[in-house]
């Protein structure tokens, strides 16, 4: 049921050491952080909140940078929220989010960075937790980016599907369905699923055509996979 992700640590690692240099961070500890980051997003049972989904966030957060010079505020703090946002993640707590930002605020409040960037970046992974509200500034940027594979193709989508019931193995299926749906819903239940414009021109139509396949696959007792 487990699968380790098969993405390029190395690649990940050159990226996390290119971030720590940009902000002037000791190399050592920084290195050796991102080491502990990496060993930690790939656990057991992560099969979508693995060190993939990581590289596509990354991804994002690049062509984010590419396309739209300047869009971002401070885009090292949305790249270290990021890197962290998932940093901890068991599917059976509630407290995923938080006990990540934890992590972020404790190993950045010991490098050479304003304790600004460090509250920020804490807020940013906050702000994963998705629930219904208002946001600002670069805190839009990487939910939005955190919710990507929601609109992508729909292969991609159903393997979204797939790794997310692996990861809630534990869970029997009356329960999955009825929360899985729930989540779905209330995705769907809101005004717009993305807030920045280019998000929602190029992923929000695919996005709720793919959660009402999804929700409707449920509803026929069957992942949509």
């Amino acid at each position: 049921m487990f699968h380790r992700s098969t993405t390029d640590t190395d690649a990940l690692l050159a990226q996390w050491e290119a971030l720590g240099t940009a902000l002037g961070c000791p190399a050592n500890a920084w290195m050796k952080e991102g080491q502990h980051l990496l060993r930690s997003w790939q656990r057991w049972p992560r099969a979508y909140h693995n060190a993939s989904h990581l590289q596509a966030c990354l991804d994002h957060w690049q062509t984010v940078q590419n396309e739209l010079p300047g869009a971002l505020e401070q885009p090292h703090a949305v790249a270290l929220a990021l890197w962290f946002h998932d940093a901890v993640y068991w599917p059976w707590s509630a407290h995923n989010e938080a006990r990540s930002a934890q992590w972020a605020s404790r190993f950045l409040s010991g490098q050479p960075l304003p304790p600004s960037l460090v509250r920020t970046v804490h807020e940013h992974i906050m702000a994963t937790c998705h629930n219904p509200g208002v946001l600002q500034g670069d805190a839009t940027w990487v939910v939005d980016i955190d919710l990507a594979v929601l609109g992508q193709s729909d292969a991609v989508y159903r393997q979204f599907e797939r790794n997310v019931r692996k990861e809630y193995f534990f869970v029997r299926w009356p329960r999955y369905v009825a929360g899985r749906s729930a989540v779905l819903q209330g995705f769907l239940d809101r005004p717009r699923i993305y807030h920045n414009e280019w998000f929602f021109y190029r992923h929000e139509a695919q996005a709720r055509a793919n959660m009402r396949n999804a929700l409707d696959a449920l509803k026929a007792g069957q992942i949509y996979a």
